[in-house]
């Protein structure tokens, strides 16, 4: 696998907690101005977070079945154990944590529909149905790579178009249409649907791809440039409207990624000391986030009216708690057993 991923995985994990830490700071510290659209154009690098992480998931499931005719059930048994305890574990804290603060509850009906649609953690269960998948994919990825993309790719836009009906105009889709529609998997497969096949597919095509992706990398780079200016645009102003901007936007990105060369990155080994506990951050830095709202709004509340406080606090308690938690729990071999149930 190339060696860069583990830092842009890292990477992936910081503008998630940057996205996240700005999110819930406008909950307690309201800007206006200029400084709020410097925080919402730092908000909108998180559209690459995701598919940066489902690209990297793509890519490792190819390293795993190098060599080999298809992916092991052991593998796929110990891959899904280490996905599905902490989000379990995880989702229940929520869902406590939400019951007591806000008095937030559900049916158990409903408590089952929020885990199969991913409340909060909103992009798990389609890692989960990409991992089931996972021994087809690869073997078809393996023979027919960019045919397996092409029909991914027209589905997102598909089904990108059922979640945003009002981009067709007055075009009324066909009845048989919702026939097409995943009743779990519809939003998260209309946002990122093709990245995981795409880490999949460039990795198995490594050698054939790179050089064409080498060729016309600064191309890349600067589309993806342009398409991030458009994302700012559209969100920020009365310029552009053209909300499906975002969905293409990391689409760019990703031909960049297999040919970002590691030495280049910044903090690289920072980077990559966070990508290795990525999976852990994501679940515990939502409850850190908003156990600080909670506790500001309760006792210090005036705390508020310096976002220069505000924000800087959020972004480093957001990474830097569940970074310590999860290094001080690899010390003893008693939390070392529980480690890998509650952070994968």
């Amino acid at each position: 696998m190339n060696r860069q991923y583990g830092a842009m995985s890292g990477l992936a994990m910081v503008l998630i907690a940057l996205n996240h830490a700005i999110h819930f700071g406008f909950q307690v510290s309201l800007v206006e101005g200029v400084a709020r659209n410097v925080l919402i154009i730092l908000q909108l690098l998180g559209f690459l977070a995701v598919p940066t992480f489902l690209f990297v998931s793509g890519a490792f499931l190819t390293y795993a079945a190098r060599g080999k005719s298809t992916l092991s059930f052991r593998f796929l048994r110990n891959s899904l154990s280490r996905i599905l305890w902490p989000y379990l574990f995880w989702s229940l804290v929520f869902y406590i944590f939400i019951y007591f603060v806000d008095g937030e509850q559900y049916s158990i009906a409903g408590y089952i529909k929020n885990l199969l649609v991913g409340f909060p953690y909103n992009f798990v269960p389609l890692i989960v149905f990409y991992y089931i998948l996972s021994p087809l994919l690869v073997k078809i990825g393996r023979r027919y790579g960019l045919l397996l993309l092409l029909v991914i790719g027209l589905y997102q836009i598909f089904l990108m178009l059922m979640q945003n009906p009002e981009w067709l105009g007055n075009f009324t889709p066909p009845t048989w249409t919702q026939f097409l529609i995943p009743p779990v998997l519809f939003n998260p497969m209309a946002y990122w649907a093709i990245f995981f096949p795409m880490g999949l597919v460039f990795s198995l095509h490594n050698k054939k791809l790179r050089p064409y992706l080498l060729r016309f990398k600064w191309m890349s780079v600067g589309l993806t440039a342009v398409l991030f200016l458009l994302v700012v645009l559209n969100t920020t102003s009365n310029l552009l409207n053209a909300p499906w901007v975002r969905y293409i936007f990391p689409v760019a990105f990703m031909l960049v990624l297999p040919v970002i060369n590691r030495q280049s990155i910044p903090l690289v080994k920072q980077f990559e000391k966070v990508g290795r506990r990525a999976y852990g951050v994501y679940f515990f830095h939502l409850i850190v986030l908003a156990s600080a709202v909670t506790l500001i709004e309760i006792y210090i509340p005036g705390l508020g009216v310096y976002p220069i406080i505000i924000y800087p606090l959020f972004f480093i308690i957001a990474l830097g708690i569940p970074m310590l938690t999860m290094e001080g729990m690899t010390h003893t071999s008693q939390t070392r057993k529980v480690y890998r149930y509650v952070f994968g």
